[in-house]
């Protein structure tokens, strides 16, 4: 009950410096008649900066008495009372407003951000969650399928086995009835029919066999998790600069020069402290302003 009572408190001030803000005429008329002579030059002083040439000692003068006008007019705008305080004014409304602004946001967005993240961290948790179930279930679906695919492989070696041993008896019979007569050469060509027509089931069945095999294909695990509805982004974070290997680096990459960045302020700087000192590939000139 108390913050909110301060924060009411903290609404009518800012109103009530808003409503001051307002410049009333007695000020508005010190404002032109200080200032309106000023502005009336601003057009020449622009013109003469634009124009004015200075090849000898007499344009040398009149340049340098322009500039001690245009210094003077500066004091004058700088220096003025009402503009000053009604700048003050202004800064300090500014202040009561961004204040009485910061007075909502600042705890709003401390709190939302402490939710969000207990949200995050709940949603990172059932995401490695979700990642161990699916790895476990992707881990059971290609053993059941590598279990499915041997079996098959060894039922076609099997079939091409008893292919192999029938094909032989085969050739035995028919090498035996190739020497026999009669009846027993008969029988033994029979037997060499009986053996071929199992050679070729077991053939087409180790045909089967080796395509059942190449057709296992391990199906993909899905696991989602459960997500809220708050937003997050992951982003990369530079940890750790090792200097000297990076500037080591630096020598023969060029495109790493894209992360360097020269200061050129502080190279005058030192310059102006040293006048002796110098720097690789850098040069200097000495100017006037």
């Amino acid at each position: 009950m108390e913050n909110k009572q301060n924060e009411l408190i903290e609404i009518e001030a800012a109103v009530d410096a808003c409503n001051a803000a307002t410049v009333p005429d007695p000020v508005r008329q010190a404002l032109v008649r200080d200032l309106g002579p000023v502005a009336g030059r601003l057009t020449n002083y622009a013109a003469m900066a634009a124009e004015m040439e200075v090849p000898c000692q007499a344009s040398a003068d009149v340049a340098t008495k322009i500039c001690n006008d245009i210094a003077a007019d500066i004091k004058t705008v700088k220096g003025h009372e009402v503009l000053s305080k009604i700048t003050s004014g202004l800064h300090d409304l500014h202040r009561k407003w961004t204040g009485l602004r910061d007075l909502f946001i600042g705890p709003m967005e401390r709190d939302r951000k402490a939710i969000k993240a207990k949200v995050i961290a709940w949603q990172e948790i059932e995401r490695k969650k979700a990642e161990e179930i699916q790895r476990k279930a992707q881990a059971e679906a290609d053993a059941k399928a590598a279990r499915e695919r041997t079996k098959q492989e060894a039922e076609a070696r099997r079939q091409r086995e008893i292919e192999a041993e029938a094909a032989h008896k085969a050739e035995e019979a028919r090498q035996a009835a190739a020497k026999a007569k009669g009846a027993e050469r008969a029988k033994l060509e029979a037997e060499a029919n009986a053996a071929d027509r199992k050679a070729t089931s077991a053939n087409i069945k180790a045909e089967a066999r080796s395509e059942a095999a190449a057709s296992v294909i391990t199906p993909t695990v899905t696991v989602v998790a459960p997500k809220s509805g708050i937003k997050s982004a992951r982003a990369w974070k530079v940890k750790n600069i090792d200097q000297q290997v990076f500037f080591k680096a630096l020598g023969t990459q060029l495109d790493l020069c894209g992360y360097v960045e020269i200061k050129e302020r502080n190279m005058e700087r030192s310059k102006a402290a040293n006048p002796s000192m110098e720097i690789p590939g850098v040069t200097f000139e000495q100017i006037r302003r």
